[in-house]
């Protein structure tokens, strides 16, 4: 990596400083916005576990599954895993029309309704004439277009609940599909539980040798949680155990900006 500092350029995987008036806050911000007067490679994802030691922590599987993970482990459980979150990804298919359907459907009924009763009544009247021997051309005719205006509104009617059953089967297929995707999501959080146990228990004997090669004392965990994980970036440390900024380096196997301790920085 390379710094613009106090008038200076310098070349180092060891940066201190702790003389200047840099906070662990504005290197962090130097370190994910390269461009500024820090330069040096792009964060990967376990920089958001280890990017930042500014004091004592503890370190439990998820960290570890990290640091894992940074050094290319991969859990048994990563292909399904993959699956599933490809799944739970994909867009949620949305009911559309329904409510418009089942009042379609509601209105070609009662239509139907009206409309048989207007038949009826026509029917009735030719019916009376007929046995009177009588006929009324007009009472016919409106007879005749009161039939073909029932058969159309039984047409509307069946196109109507199809339309509606269709719709319901959408409907019915999405609740399906929602239920489905919340037994997917138990099996997620069940997998990531799974995989971060695996690839905890991979990487503990690296975490455990380099518990015995970083200082002793209330930092030694989050240390060695360092050492183990691979970064590229340059590891910000905020205090700590380190007089010299090689040291750190050496000690963590990683490139470091020391500032100044006193202001927690989180990732």
């Amino acid at each position: 990596m390379w710094a613009h500092v106090g008038g200076e350029t310098r070349r180092t995987n060891a940066l201190d400083l702790r003389e200047t008036d840099v906070s662990a806050a504005s290197a962090l911000r130097a370190v994910r916005d390269p461009g500024g007067w820090l330069g040096c490679p792009e964060p990967t994802a376990v920089y958001d576990v280890v990017g930042v030691l500014d004091g004592p922590r503890e370190v439990g599987p998820a960290a570890l599954a990290a640091a894992a993970r940074s050094r290319g482990y991969d859990a048994p459980a990563a292909a399904r895993l993959a699956t599933v979150r490809a799944a739970l990804a994909e867009p949620l298919p949305a009911v559309r029309g329904l409510r418009a359907a089942r009042k379609r459907l509601a209105v070609a009924s009662a239509d139907i309704d009206v409309r048989r009763e207007r038949v009826e009544r026509l029917g009735g009247k030719v019916a009376a004439l007929r046995a009177a021997g009588e006929m009324d051309d007009g009472v016919r005719d409106a007879h005749a277009r009161a039939i073909a205006a029932l058969t159309d509104a039984e047409t509307e009617r069946f196109a109507a609940a199809e339309t509606y059953e269709r719709r319901r089967e959408e409907a019915r297929a999405v609740r399906d599909e929602r239920e489905r995707r919340l037994r997917l999501a138990d099996e997620e959080r069940r997998l990531e539980r799974e995989a971060a146990a695996a690839l905890a228990a991979a990487i503990r004997p690296s975490y455990e040798r380099a518990q015995r090669a970083v200082p002793e004392g209330p930092w030694r965990d989050v240390l060695a949680l360092a050492r183990v994980a691979r970064v590229r970036a340059p590891l910000v440390v905020a205090g700590g155990p380190f007089e010299r900024a090689a040291r750190a380096a050496a000690c963590l196997d990683a490139p470091v900006v020391l500032v100044t301790g006193g202001m927690p920085a989180r990732v």
